[in-house]
């Protein structure tokens, strides 16, 4: 009688290396190693000087896109840091917890083994985080529109308002007639758009020249009347560093203003989970006489047409 020997096939070898791999310390100790060094990783991108270059942009576009970093105030979502740095945690006491007899045998028989294991570790977490900064960096190709000033062009009246701005005096729509006007609606506390289109506003002033600026106003209406007090309107001008001679953060009867947003078409509704008030995100251009000339929104391509739809504006002016 002969004894026949079974061969695994491919896929139980598979498997049963996979098994022993599992239950071994070795993979217990990789992912400990991952975990540690993720957690690492968020805590430099979290704290780590922003001191310009690659690096710098990469760390400021970290923050913007996962803690909703304002670069001019250095403000930031500390709940959101909060919920990534503790992520980690619990992996770490679950996979110490059932595998803590393998790491201890590992530790104590073959510390030479853990070496390796973290290089790997350190190696994959590097190059994640690779990967995550060239990911930031990249920026699609995109075709370029030029602004279809004619096409988009618009001769609606505006609203008359008048409300009270930062400094607590009267703003008419008619102390703008004769210059070119941008007109928003933001809130002071929130922490989702508003901060991109003041940022927006920012780099639309610092890209027109000293003469063109001096002929442009901003009026801001606040989305959230019954909280934009006035200490709140003026922390958020000296902010982003606007002259209260140009910029109006504006206020009033809540009553009052809610009508006028509603005429502008201005939608905003509170969600009741998270208490944040979701809005539309414009930016309303008035010609010299008063006129709603332009309508464009927060989107990559409209906010490339913003300095050139002011311009436009201005040049009318002149003529």
């Amino acid at each position: 009688m002969t004894t026949q020997t079974l061969t695994p096939s491919p896929l139980e070898r598979l498997v049963l290396r996979f098994s022993r791999m599992l239950s071994g310390g070795g993979f217990a100790m990789f992912v400990l190693f991952v975990l540690c060094f993720y957690e690492a990783f968020v805590i430099i991108m979290t704290f780590a000087p922003i001191n310009g270059g690659a690096l710098g942009g990469f760390l400021e576009e970290f923050r913007i896109r996962c803690f909703q970093y304002q670069p001019k105030t250095g403000w930031m979502k500390w709940s959101s840091v909060a919920v990534m740095v503790a992520e980690p945690v619990p992996l770490l006491g679950i996979v110490f917890f059932i595998w803590r007899a393998q790491i201890r045998e590992l530790w104590q028989i073959r510390r030479r083994a853990v070496i390796p294991i973290a290089s790997a570790a350190l190696l994959l977490v590097g190059i994640l985080g690779a990967g995550l900064a060239g990911l930031g960096r990249a920026e699609p190709v995109q075709r370029e529109f030029p602004f279809p000033a004619d096409r988009l062009r618009s001769a609606l009246p505006m609203p008359a308002f008048n409300f009270t701005n930062q400094d607590g005096q009267p703003v008419t729509l008619a102390d703008f007639k004769g210059r070119v006007t941008l007109v928003t609606a933001v809130y002071s506390t929130c922490t989702t758009t508003c901060p991109m289109m003041l940022k927006k506003i920012r780099e639309v002033l610092d890209q027109l020249t000293p003469a063109e600026r001096a002929e442009l106003a901003v009026v801001a209406f606040s989305l959230s009347p019954e909280v934009d007090t006035r200490e709140l309107r003026t922390m958020i001008t000296k902010s982003y560093g606007f002259h209260t001679a140009q910029f109006h953060f504006v206020n009033g009867l809540p009553s009052e203003m809610n009508v006028l947003l509603e005429k502008l078409n201005i939608g905003r509704m509170r969600d009741e989970k998270t208490g944040e008030l979701v809005h539309s995100n414009l930016f309303i251009l008035l010609d010299h006489e008063g006129r709603i000339a332009y309508r464009l929104s927060l989107s990559q391509r409209e906010q490339s047409w913003l300095v050139s739809a002011v311009r436009t504006l201005l040049a009318e002016k002149t003529k």
